[in-house]
């Protein structure tokens, strides 16, 4: 029979006050409950905008304008809500809140925005190559992390009293008491205070293991022990500790227990005037002192309170009561700083074209979009059958009657509702791009190269067409190309930044490297998406219009220009100036 791989879902996060608080990770099922209740809360939302929205065109008569505020709706909800929603509740959802769950670092700490919207964007990861990948990643998982924690350093946790947790009491069951009496006297002189304090702690918890794995602990003080006492290596090692806990601690525990809780009793109140505070609930004593200093105060004597109530084994229900609160403050006492802009104008016009500048990941990046986008121009054009040959049937013909007229220019509604649809569409291809990326980078290679692939036969098959139908094309495609192209590949040049942060570790543990180079694409992947989303105003509104096409081509340079100017002055500058573009 196989011996199940078993885990301990409890985890212990250090606060600089020198105190330890402890959060139960939540599991795949729990986590999928939540998700499903996320995803509940986006649909309703999405059919209340959508059927609103659909109202209002109605009336007004606007209903192009009212799809295409639809879409951007749709955009927001998929792509951003959900990342500003758990950083502004500082790593909750409406699902983790209703099922009491909360995202924190790995230091404990609620998530800042880079990591929220990191763990968003990767949910795409997740579900390649089947939508299976995150349940699959979150078992192999000590911590039941997904691809978007691993890379951006969370978990979720249960935030709040656990009703599954089954602690036990320290008092020696009778075969324990029997078997303490049958030690001999020199038991005190091996068992010193730290080991009897882990003693104690095991103890404490003990119920909350499978017994195989409780044996499993319990041997690796048990088994030196039993041998230094001459006793029968057979001897059970959970019943061992416990009889060698009764012991020592049987004369002094209960007048220790008492003192203990009897100091820590008066300080209740203010456990729960912390607890107030760090939910927001009262806003402190105004006349003696300020909020912030009664939270701070409180904060600190919680966190000694806490130390000493682990040192004594007090009561559970006091130890869990304690670690809930000081868990709470602590997520309170250290909040993340939010940029300021003069960060946001350093990291947007000095640091990340600095990164840019000669990034080989962006060169790769480049190569493999711009490379099969002409290559498959040159084979499109010289050989006619190309395109349909890996398109499929009508690929062409379909192309030439979209572009049979000249552009003439779209009413206001279309236009509005084409830049709807062009915003969630393009920039969704560019998020795919980086976000497959986690796989060791071949995911976004992967990408890349089919998008270089479909565009790159469609140039080459309008090329083979009438000279009329050739020119409407690329009088389309003019004005709007730059930005998404350019965007297209930056989104690739992140995904591969991040894939090489699994490959090449630079002396790093693997998964310390990987959440580096993640906080270096973030960024980066920002600036992709912000460029594509640039190009649909323009795709909407300009392309098709019956403006001349010189004024498309001065678009097209303003853009190309403005691309070369940050990605290249901008990121020569940078570098220079070391201006932390490495």
């Amino acid at each position: 029979m196989t011996t199940p791989v078993l885990l301990d879902t409890v985890t212990l996060f250090r606060t600089p006050e020198q105190a330890a608080y402890r959060y139960r990770v939540a599991g795949p099922l729990v986590r999928s409950l939540a998700f499903l209740i996320d995803a509940l809360v986006v649909v309703l939302l999405l059919v209340v905008g959508w059927l609103l929205l659909a109202l209002v065109g109605t009336v007004t008569g606007l209903g192009g304008l009212a799809v295409g505020l639809a879409f951007g709706l749709t955009f927001l909800l998929l792509w951003l809500a959900g990342a500003l929603v758990e950083w502004r509740w500082r790593g909750r959802t409406p699902g983790k809140a209703l099922l009491g769950l909360r995202t924190v670092t790995n230091e404990g700490l609620p998530p800042g925005l880079a990591a929220t919207t990191l763990r968003t964007l990767l949910r795409y990861a997740d579900a390649l190559p089947t939508v299976a990948m995150a349940a699959v990643t979150m078992v192999c998982s000590r911590d039941f992390r997904r691809l978007g924690d691993l890379a951006a350093g969370t978990l979720v946790v249960h935030d709040g009293e656990d009703p599954a947790a089954r602690r036990t009491s320290l008092t020696a069951a009778p075969s324990e008491r029997a078997l303490a009496a049958t030690l001999p006297a020199e038991v005190g002189l091996l068992v010193d205070p730290p080991a009897l304090r882990a003693i104690a702690t095991y103890l404490a918890r003990r119920r909350d293991f499978h017994e195989a794995r409780r044996m499993e602990l319990a041997s690796h003080l048990a088994t030196p022990l039993a041998r230094r006492l001459g006793l029968p290596m057979a001897t059970d090692p959970d019943r061992l500790l416990a009889a060698v806990h009764h012991r020592l601690t049987a004369s002094v525990d209960d007048q220790a227990l008492a003192r203990g809780a009897a100091f820590l009793a008066r300080r209740e109140s203010e456990w729960s005037r912390l607890d107030a505070l760090a939910r927001g609930g009262i806003p402190g004593d105004r006349v003696r002192e300020s909020p912030a200093l009664a939270f701070a105060r409180l904060y600190r004597s919680a966190c000694a309170d806490l130390s000493l109530a682990e040192a004594l084994h007090l009561p559970h229900r006091t130890v869990d009561r304690l670690h809930r609160v000081v868990a709470r403050a602590h997520l309170g006492f250290h909040p993340p700083v939010p940029p300021g802009w003069a960060d946001i104008r350093r990291l947007v016009l000095e640091v990340i074209p600095g990164r840019l500048y000669g990034d080989p990941c962006l060169r790769a990046a480049l190569l493999a979009f711009f490379g099969t986008f002409f290559l498959c121009i040159i084979l499109a054009a010289l050989r006619p059958g190309t395109a349909e040959a890996v398109m499929g049937p009508g690929f062409v013909d379909q192309l030439r009657d979209m572009y049979r007229d000249h552009p003439s220019g779209r009413n206001a509604e279309e236009a509005a509702l084409m830049h709807g649809f062009y915003l969630m569409h393009n920039v969704g291809i560019a998020l795919a791009c980086f976000a497959a990326g986690v796989f060791a980078g071949v995911g976004s290679l992967i990408f890349l190269a089919f998008n270089g692939v479909v565009l790159g036969l469609a140039f080459g098959a309008m090329l083979t067409v009438d000279d009329a139908t050739r020119g409407h094309f690329f009088e389309f495609v003019t004005a709007h190309g730059p930005f998404e192209l350019t965007g297209i590949a930056l989104a690739g040049a992140a995904g591969l930044r991040l894939g090489l942060g699994i490959i090449d570790t630079g002396g790093l543990p693997r998964l310390d490297s990987l959440r580096r180079a993640a906080g270096r694409a973030v960024p980066i992947i920002a600036v992709a998406a912000c460029s594509v989303a640039l190009a649909a105003p323009i795709e909407a509104w300009v392309s098709p219009s019956s403006v001349p096409l010189g004024l498309k081509r001065a678009v097209a340079v303003a853009s190309t220009l403005l691309l070369m100017g940050y990605l290249v002055v901008l990121g020569a500058r940078a570098r220079s100036g070391d201006a932390d573009g490495r």
